[in-house]
């Protein structure tokens, strides 16, 4: 008999649920998710620039492959042909907690003031452990989730310039004369209001993420990625998406382990419920592959 506490023990202390923000570049679109319990000063200073859209528009001023890419800080102003500066809130309490490892988030401060992180942030190309004893350590507040991963290494694979003392931008097709911002990394954010869904379905990461309640083996929110869709549709786990919940939420979704029936009482696409009693059922224990067997397609 199958149960989901197999998935429970790979369950590490870096894994909590949280706000998902959609970032758009031109390279593609990657979803970030906060840890709002974990940093909740921080999730909150970062949300207050991503809902005041200071962040829209703000271009990635520092590429370091191997290390990081770093924004929140500069736009490009093509009339005035100058970078300027976001309007910045008052610097947020240090609160670190969790290492630096890569596809996490962190919060950029000045050396020697360990709480002097303000609108800058960057996102660890690889296990940066080192910035975690460094300044009182870098605050993590949110990882890239499910392949947007792919889109960060994407930038850091650009060529960079430095237009600035301070920065080491990736450019796009520039031709070392003229500037534009179709050249720059820009970048547009928002906050994923539907995260509060049990189970979403996200265009922008091809990913399902459903909240489960697999009886005694307790309650998890993980991510299902299609890996097949003709002739049958079949979802298969992400193990690295696995999270422990602690309390029950409407409509969520359950498992049963004796029968091997995954149950989504209601999918949401784009903020509207699309479909309705989802069946699934285990056909790989070892893959962790559901195929679909039911559904109800919303009107």
């Amino acid at each position: 008999m199958f149960s989901l506490m197999m998935l429970f023990t790979l369950l590490t202390s870096t894994a909590y649920a949280g706000s998902v923000v959609r970032v758009e570049t031109p390279l593609g679109e990657f979803s970030i998710e906060l840890f709002d319990e974990v940093t909740p000063l921080t999730v909150a200073n970062f949300l207050n620039y991503v809902n005041s859209s200071r962040y829209d528009g703000t271009v990635i001023h520092r590429s370091v492959p191997g290390f990081v890419i770093q924004g929140g800080w500069l736009s490009f102003d093509e009339q005035a042909y100058k970078f300027t500066e976001i309007v910045k809130d008052a610097n947020v309490v240090n609160e670190f907690n969790v290492s630096n490892l890569r596809g996490t988030i962190a919060m950029a401060k000045l050396g020697d003031d360990p709480n002097s992180a303000s609108s800058q942030w960057f996102i660890n190309l690889v296990d940066n452990e080192f910035l975690d004893s460094q300044n009182g350590g870098f605050t993590v507040f949110g990882q890239v989730l499910g392949d947007g991963m792919e889109v960060v290494d994407a930038i850091a694979a650009l060529p960079i310039v430095a237009f600035i003392e301070a920065g080491v931008f990736p450019v796009i097709d520039y031709n070392g004369v003229q500037l534009f911002n179709t050249n720059l990394v820009t970048m547009q954010m928002s906050l994923v209001e539907d995260n509060a869904a049990a189970n979403v379905f996200d265009e922008s990461t091809g990913l399902i993420t459903i909240k489960v309640d697999g009886g005694e083996a307790g309650l998890a929110q993980l991510s299902l990625s299609i890996v097949a869709s003709d002739p049958d549709v079949i979802v298969q786990v992400q193990l690295d998406s696995v999270e422990v919940l602690t309390a029950t939420v409407e409509k969520m979704a359950s498992f049963d382990g004796a029968s091997g029936q995954l149950v989504l009482p209601e999918l949401v696409i784009n903020g509207q419920v699309a479909f309705s009693e989802l069946v699934f059922e285990l056909i790989d224990a070892e893959l962790l592959q559901f195929k679909l067997l039911s559904f109800v397609e919303t009107p």
